[in-house]
């Protein structure tokens, strides 16, 4: 396959045209870490932006930097915290900002912090079609009518080439803590109706692991309360990365499930109770640390995403998606093989919008859902 490295917009845009003409479907690529989302699709040549990695404004006093789409979040991870600043989607470091937009990877801390497309002001992208397109606005609530912006945020690649964003940020917390104990969903649940500023409740075969961030008087209160409902079980870490490094990542196969947060109970019943290793999933659960253990699966309570490990993208990947959609939801590969899972036709709307943004069809075709 060829490798297409653009050094200017200039050459993004003659990539583009020379694709249009010769009919050869391409691929968008950055840091290569979210590029198992998505289905498999007849690309002959990859648009590697890693080298569109300028950063473009930063203006600290309105928590905004614009930044061009293949800078590593790594890099502007750094280059925001001399100033006491984060972007906080808990990208790896060797990921760039327009892959993250384009794949709207969920950050662990997404109950605080909110989704991908609400971190993300402005987008300037190139249609497949050859159109430069300025989407959003700089300011909050900058934007009337249909928000492309939003619609770019998890289109894989498929719609346009986003070459610049616009990015919103937070203060860096002064003051972080985990605090773990042995208990499972429905103390999450509790915890959080307790403590609604917590950042996140990640829940394992292990326990729970608590996220608290904020001032350091504020995370004290939080901390005190967490402890009057757990009892001498809880554990409280200081300063520690989070989550700890689950080992469901190193599975073949992980499934990023999505479901109303009230269903998320239904999905890790599913995933390790009596429906689950014989009845629906046969062998096909990824072995964690005592058979069925912390490396296996990880739900964030209030969010409604639970992380599957798989060995494999056959028969257990389709029990679990079988599952997850009688609850409503999706169950999307992120690692591994396995695509979005079959869906039906597109929607009428989004079949106009990709023939409007990329009539000649050289975005990666067939790679969103609905085959689009």
């Amino acid at each position: 396959m060829d490798l297409i490295a653009p050094r200017s917009r200039g050459e993004v845009e003659a990539a583009l045209a020379a694709a249009r003409d010769g009919r050869r479907p391409l691929l968008v690529v950055g840091g290569r870490t979210h590029l198992d989302k998505g289905n498999p699709s007849p690309v002959t040549a990859e648009l590697d932006l890693t080298g569109l990695d300028g950063l473009v404004e930063h203006h600290p006093a309105e928590m905004l930097v614009v930044v061009e789409a293949g800078m590593r979040c790594g890099r502007l991870g750094e280059l925001l915290a001399g100033h006491g600043q984060e972007w906080p989607v808990d990208a790896p470091a060797e990921a760039t900002v327009g892959g993250v937009i384009a794949a709207a990877a969920s950050s662990p801390r997404r109950l605080r912090v909110g989704p991908v497309r609400d971190l993300v002001l402005e987008v300037e992208l190139l249609t497949g079609g050859g159109r430069w397109v300025r989407a959003g606005g700089r300011t909050v609530k900058n934007v009337s009518g249909y928000d492309l912006c939003r619609l770019m945020t998890g289109s894989l690649g498929t719609l346009g080439v986003i070459v610049q964003a616009a990015l919103k940020l937070r203060p860096l917390p002064k003051a972080r803590r985990t605090i773990v104990a042995g208990a499972g969903l429905a103390c999450a649940a509790e915890l959080l109706r307790a403590l609604p500023r917590a950042s996140a409740a990640l829940v394992t075969p292990a326990g729970i692991e608590l996220r608290l961030e904020g001032w350091p008087e504020d995370v004290e209160e939080q901390t005190r309360r967490a402890v009057e409902l757990l009892g001498d079980d809880a554990g409280i870490v200081d300063d520690a990365p989070f989550p700890e490094a689950l080992g469901l990542w190193t599975a073949p196969v992980v499934v990023e499930v999505a479901v109303a947060p009230s269903k998320l109970p239904a999905v890790v019943e599913a995933v390790v109770g009596s429906r689950a290793t014989a009845a629906t999933f046969g062998t096909g659960l990824a072995p964690g640390t005592d058979g069925v253990g912390r490396d296996t699966w990880a739900a964030l309570a209030g969010v409604g995403i639970c992380w599957v490990g798989l060995e494999d993208s056959g028969a257990a990947l389709e029990g679990l998606r079988a599952v997850v959609a009688e609850l409503g939801g999706i169950a999307p590969v992120v690692r591994g093989h396995g695509g979005l899972g079959a869906a039906p036709q597109a929607p009428i709307v989004q079949q106009r919008l990709k023939h409007a943004f990329d009539p000649a069809g050289v975005l990666a075709p067939g790679r969103f859902w609905g085959g689009l």
